[in-house]
Formats: C-alpha cells, sequence, structure tokens
C-alpha cells in the first residue's frame, strides 16, 4: 500500500471510550479518498468497529473486571485494516452460526456482521492468551 497510515492505541475496555474511538476512527477513515467518497462503507466500517470493540466488552471479559485492549488501524490506499487484541477470553468464531432474522433477540449479529462487511476476518487465539482479530477491507479505487 503507498501512503500507508498506522495508528495503534491501547485503551482499557470501556463502554464510555467506544464513542470517542468510534469519532476518531471515522476522521481517520476518512482520509482516505474512496472511503470518504462512499458514506455507506464509512457507516459499515464505522458499524464493524463498533461491533468488534462490543464483542471484547461484553465477551471477552464478561468474568468481571474489565482488561486493556490494543486497537490498530492500517489505512492505506486500497486497503483498510482493524487489528483488536486483548487478553480476555478466546473464542471459536466458527462456532457462531447466522443469525436467525425472526429472532431480534438472538445474539452472534456481529461476528456475522463484520464477515458480511469485511473482506478478511481472521481470529486466532495464542497460547499465551493473546487474542488477535483482524479485520480487512479491499478499498476499490475511485472511478472503478
Amino acid at each position: 500500500m503507498d501512503d500507508e497510515l498506522a495508528v495503534k492505541i491501547e485503551v482499557p475496555v470501556e463502554l464510555k471510550l467506544l464513542r470517542p474511538l468510534n469519532l476518531f476512527v471515522r476522521r481517520l477513515m476518512e482520509q482516505a479518498p474512496a472511503l470518504a467518497a462512499s458514506e455507506k462503507l464509512l457507516d459499515d466500517m464505522e458499524l464493524v468497529f463498533n461491533e468488534a470493540f462490543m464483542n471484547v466488552h461484553d465477551h471477552a471479559y464478561r468474568s468481571g473486571a474489565k482488561g486493556r485492549l490494543s486497537v490498530e488501524i492500517i489505512l492505506g490506499s486500497d486497503r483498510l485494516e482493524f487489528r483488536f487484541e486483548d487478553e480476555g477470553e478466546s473464542f471459536d468464531p466458527d462456532l457462531i452460526s447466522a443469525p436467525d432474522a425472526d429472532d431480534p433477540g438472538e445474539r452472534g449479529r456481529g461476528v456475522w456482521l463484520m464477515r458480511q462487511c469485511m473482506d478478511e476476518f481472521i481470529y486466532r487465539s495464542d497460547t499465551d492468551g493473546r487474542n488477535l482479530l483482524r479485520l480487512i477491507k479491499n478499498i476499490p479505487a475511485l472511478g472503478r
């Protein structure tokens, strides 16, 4: 990627930080002309970011004290990548089935949504207790 921009932030996993993080991420994404040209794409990427943060909040640290989350945003002319790294509980995303459209209260929509919106969904849990979620979106060039 030409002119790649990478920003890494480490934060406590607290809901009060989600809104400021969303605003920051959106302004950062607006720096890529192809993303800035599509309000829908910006909205989708912001939603994916929000879902990933909420999954860490609700599931990785559900057993009590909230831990820390490292978020890296990598923005290039042809690609956007979010990397979420935590030390909470791990999970197997392949065990999460597609949500039932007839059950609006059903959980598991976040992973499904991330997979629908992103070109790559990569999750791994290391033996040292670190979980890494990489979400990659290929950005179409303007005029294509």
